[in-house]
């Protein structure tokens, strides 16, 4: 996969789709791209590494108690982990052979510094995202 097809999958995330063309392409380029088959473990269940994957072809399982929840691609796991400097606690799981784009603490810290854009979007996505939540509960409240 190159890095055009890798940028045209970020566009299309929650988390990166408002990004920069420079910090996709900066993205895209530096993070680390691995590959993956069927049942190989991509995350460990509390795995010391913090890091976040976006899933780029292929399937991949969150491994909950309940039941699992299916990745594809485009699905971006992790990165709350990296911004609350927290360790995973389910493990993910290949679903089918795939690729996959893997951010560590060292390049988001560096994408952080380079791109003072990333940390307010990043910000304001998650304000976001806890506001309509909220709203959410306030209306099962009622």
């Amino acid at each position: 996969m190159n890095i055009n097809q890798i940028i045209k999958i970020l566009k299309k995330t929650e988390s990166f789709k408002v990004q920069t063309d420079s910090f996709l392409n900066t993205l895209a380029f530096t993070a680390e791209k691995i590959e993956y088959s069927t049942g190989d473990l991509i995350i460990k269940s509390g795995e010391k590494n913090i890091k976040c994957v976006v899933i780029l072809e292929g399937k991949a399982f969150i491994q909950k108690k309940m039941s699992p929840i299916e990745l594809k691609a485009g699905s971006v796991i992790g990165l709350l982990s990296l911004i609350n400097n927290t360790y995973p606690k389910d493990a993910l799981i290949a679903g089918t052979k795939g690729l996959a784009l893997v951010i560590n603490r060292e390049l988001f810290e560096k994408l952080l510094q380079e791109f003072p854009d990333f940390n307010q979007n990043l910000k304001s996505k998650l304000i976001s995202d806890l506001n309509e939540k909220a709203s959410r509960l306030q209306t099962v409240f009622r």
